[in-house]
């Protein structure tokens, strides 16, 4: 299943996360917080908040875009965008140069980020093997990266087929929507 990515979403939501951490994020942590946010929202509504691709690494799963963002090394419309508003401080913090608007996020998916925020700060010294543990999607994928397949996680949280071909069609609904009006979320 593809989903579709949303960059102001996807702003938004790591803009969140670094506010909850006072003003300074970290790459790994807001990797993971981001992940579990959005696998926890596929799980309850059929879609996740970013919509960025998902996948495995040594050090459990992450959202692979937001990653290459982080790193610098995102699609340069993108990266310019994100350049924008989140700025890397030391080699791995990040910080806010502005504050995005955040009204692109619902309040359920605010919350989901809380949450996944919360979790995530609560388990922060054994976070790989706790993933590991609790998404069950994630493979290792030894010195490189593997991608997760939204369906698998679906599958996996005991979705019907029905369910999960009903969620895959709304999410192509969704990417040949915005790709017929040219939205660049």
């Amino acid at each position: 299943m593809l989903l579709d990515f949303n960059l102001k979403k996807a702003i938004a939501a790591t803009a969140l996360l670094i506010e909850r951490e006072g003003g300074t994020g970290d790459l790994f942590y807001l990797v993971k917080e981001l992940y579990y946010a959005d696998r926890t929202a596929l799980i309850r509504w059929g879609k996740s908040i970013t919509g960025d691709s998902l996948a495995s690494m040594g050090k459990g799963p992450i959202v692979s875009g937001i990653y290459d963002l982080l790193k610098g090394r995102g699609d340069e419309q993108d990266q310019i965008e994100w350049n924008d508003v989140i700025q890397r401080g030391s080699s791995y913090s990040f910080v806010l140069r502005k504050h995005p608007d955040k009204g692109v996020l619902s309040q359920r998916e605010r919350e989901v980020l809380a949450e996944a925020h919360q979790t995530i700060k609560a388990i922060r010294g054994s976070i790989p093997d706790w993933l590991h543990k609790h998404c069950p999607e994630w493979t290792n994928p030894a010195r490189s990266s593997t991608p997760i397949d939204p369906s698998t996680i679906l599958r996996l949280a005991k979705k019907s087929e029905e369910e999960i071909r009903r969620i895959e069609e709304a999410n192509d609904e969704i990417r040949r929507l915005n790709f017929l009006l040219g939205a660049r979320c």
